[in-house]
């Protein structure tokens, strides 16, 4: 989702336009006023009907008509302004309940992200030309025509490598069991180790930290309502209830601050329409390492389903060469 398409752009570029048009006619009939009756300009003409002295305003002269239009006129913009304003803040903040929405909980600790899934999500890489198919207990990996040769299966955080059959192009597992409350990845790699697909499933109750090297994973093309939460990362003391944090993410153009104590939380929204990896950053400074609260959210494509591929950024490339690189550069 570029930043120019965020409601706060949109509304930024409207008020900026009408600023500048009140602003060129303001100062422009102000610097009119100021050279036609400054000091030692030549008398107007009707000089004696308006009561017009050089170097001073007229008193006596009015024009009914003019008057109401600088009333007028402003007043319509203004409400027109306001009108617009309110419109986009109920489209920010109110999400339809026909439409598909997705929730997710955004934990800031000292000093690293949490993301809380409360909903599950099952996701596979579009446009590899690889096919990942897991039903009761057989697991079946299609990689036709592509480089493919190993498959990583995890399941709740136990790896296990396996071969492509080279000559087919594919992979085939009987007896692994999918359990849809188990948090289960699969990844396909080529000879050189470089990552060509992902299939992953998070069931509700999943916990991923930026701590550990792992991204935030949303889908597209759906309402996504993040409720932010700042607590402490050792709750041994009950008094303390951690810091200020502010999650944002540049690429989007939004922003929302977590604050410590606030049990219910503020909540975010987006609606990504590109598959990409995008930066995540604490715009508020929160402490000795404030520059490690760094992080990444994934836009993916949920099972089956597709979404516009964002040409800007590569998921492999930021997967795999960004993750490492979690120190300096804080806001």
């Amino acid at each position: 989702m570029p930043a120019e398409d965020t409601v706060f752009n949109v509304l930024y570029d409207k008020f900026m336009f009408w600023s500048i048009i009140v602003g060129i006619f303001t100062f422009g009939w102000m610097f009119i006023a100021m050279l036609r009756y400054r000091d030692g300009v030549e008398p107007v003409e009707n000089m004696e009907k308006y009561h017009i002295e050089v170097g001073s305003f007229p008193v006596d002269s009015h024009n009914t008509k003019l008057e109401v239009l600088f009333y007028v006129l402003p007043t319509i913009i203004v409400v027109w302004l306001t009108m617009m304003a309110l419109a986009s803040y109920t489209a920010v903040w109110k999400v339809p309940d026909d439409e598909p929405q997705f929730e997710i909980d955004v934990v800031g600790k000292q000093w690293f992200w949490e993301f809380h899934y409360t909903e599950q999500l099952t996701y596979e890489d579009v446009d590899t030309h690889i096919d990942v198919e897991w039903a009761g207990n057989m697991l079946m990996v299609h990689a036709h025509n592509t480089t493919a040769t190993n498959v990583t299966v995890a399941i709740d955080g136990v790896e296990t490598d396996y071969e492509m059959n080279a000559s087919m192009g594919m992979l085939t597992l009987m007896g692994t069991m999918f359990d849809a409350e188990l948090h289960s990845k699969i990844t396909v790699f080529d000879a050189e180790d470089h990552l060509l697909h992902t299939w992953e499933h998070l069931p509700v109750g999943t916990i991923l930290s930026t701590a550990g090297g792992e991204h935030m994973i949303i889908p597209c093309d759906v309402h996504n309502i993040m409720t932010l939460h700042s607590r402490p990362s050792d709750a041994s003391n009950p008094a303390y209830v951690g810091v200020q944090h502010s999650f944002w993410l540049p690429e989007w153009g939004v922003k929302e601050d977590l604050v410590p104590g606030l049990e219910a939380g503020t909540v975010m929204y987006a609606q990504p329409d590109d598959i990409g990896t995008f930066p995540i950053r604490c715009a508020e400074y929160c402490g000795l390492d404030h520059s490690k609260m760094q992080g990444f959210v994934d836009v993916v494509a949920p099972e089956g389903e597709t979404c516009e591929v964002d040409t800007g950024v590569k998921k492999s490339e930021s997967a795999s060469s960004q993750s490492d690189n979690t120190d300096g550069g804080g806001y």
